[in-house]
């Protein structure tokens, strides 16, 4: 099912004005705005239709702001998290970890200033880890140590636990088994993909993921943790620092495609590295069945990247380049390949 945008989703740019009058209502008395500046996020958690904005005001503070078209109705279909949903996700996780996450000042729902809801966040110092990375930022050590915290903050996040499973907006249904939660989740985004045209193998799809819910692949999964999803290291910003082993984590992940579920799920666990498993406690997969219900989540992952692009084709998003999408093509097609004999077992 398509999913369509009650409003000119194109048009949500926001001008130095609409940013300082913004700020004139949320943090009264601030120094003047000197830049606003659409953000160029390539990683998985961009595939939303919420637009990142980066505010800087005149004397170096900087903020974050998150511009979304108004929630759509209810449908059976797949969605990224609303603004309202991400707010309450974000003060969850204040509340009940020590996780550095931005401070949350604002979320408007009036449309007074904007025609559109908007959420204004501090914006942390330092880069995305992505970019440290790929600058050669990181000396083995630091980025062996990073590694280590990164896991260790993994598992405090997945500590926080709910009594159901599912997104957010899913709540009413009261959804006590992940297998039907994330199986509801995975063959809406096949429906999601069929009626949007976007061509695959899906008859090869769905014989394993039939003979993946008769064998109960799921069902090992007994507690809803807070699972990011779609976190991946372009949204893990650290202040990389000259001096000391020790790289700082200003914020860590994303709630954008949050959800309650299986830890394995994680981008981070898609080839996470020694440290990384290290750091959260060891690795999530012991038994061969468990290497099968990555897969799984792999292809969940890739067909969300494929049907969203495609809804915000249609709507018109504005995006930055991103190759995701061919990333997300070909491992459909991998994934599709092995799945046809892993085992379940």
């Amino acid at each position: 099912m398509q999913l369509e945008y009650p409003v000119d989703v194109s048009a949500m740019d926001v001008t130095n004005q609409q940013a300082q009058q913004i700020m004139d209502r949320h943090c009264g008395g601030s120094a003047p705005v000197s830049s606003v500046a659409l953000h160029a996020n390539s990683g998985f958690s961009a595939f939303t239709p919420t637009q990142t904005y980066h505010i800087t005001l005149s004397d170096e503070t900087r903020y974050t702001l998150r511009v979304s078209p108004p929630p759509v109705p209810a449908r059976e279909s797949y969605a990224p998290n609303t603004l309202t949903h991400e707010h309450a996700l974000l003060q969850h996780l204040s509340s009940n970890t020590s996780l550095p996450m931005p401070k949350a000042y604002a979320l408007d729902t009036s449309l007074t200033i904007l025609q559109f809801p908007y959420f204004l966040l501090s914006r942390p110092r330092g880069i995305p880890l992505s970019h440290a990375r790929a600058r050669g930022l990181l000396s083995e050590r630091q980025a062996l140590l990073l590694d280590l915290r990164l896991g260790a903050l993994l598992h405090e996040q997945h500590d926080v636990q709910n009594d159901w499973f599912g997104t957010p907006a899913q709540e009413r249904e009261g959804l006590y088994s992940w297998q039907e939660a994330f199986t509801l989740l995975l063959e809406t985004l096949i429906e999601d993909a069929v009626g949007l045209g976007i061509s695959l193998a899906y008859e090869q799809l769905r014989k394993p993921l039939g003979r993946a819910i008769g064998s109960f692949l799921f069902d090992d999964c007994e507690v809803p943790s807070l699972v990011s999803f779609a976190g991946d290291e372009e949204t893990i910003i650290v202040d990389v620092r000259e001096d000391g082993d020790e790289v700082p984590v200003t914020s860590f992940l994303t709630v954008s495609h949050a959800l309650w579920g299986d830890p394995l799920l994680e981008v981070l666990f898609m080839d996470p590295s020694k440290a990384l498993e290290e750091g959260y406690g060891g690795s999530l997969i012991v038994f061969r069945r468990q290497k099968t219900k990555r897969l799984w989540y792999t292809v969940f992952l890739a067909l969300m990247v494929l049907v969203q692009a495609k809804r915000e084709e249609q709507a018109g998003v504005r995006r930055v380049e991103n190759d995701k999408v061919e990333w997300a093509r070909r491992t459909v097609d991998q994934c599709i390949e092995e799945l046809q004999n892993a085992p379940t077992y």
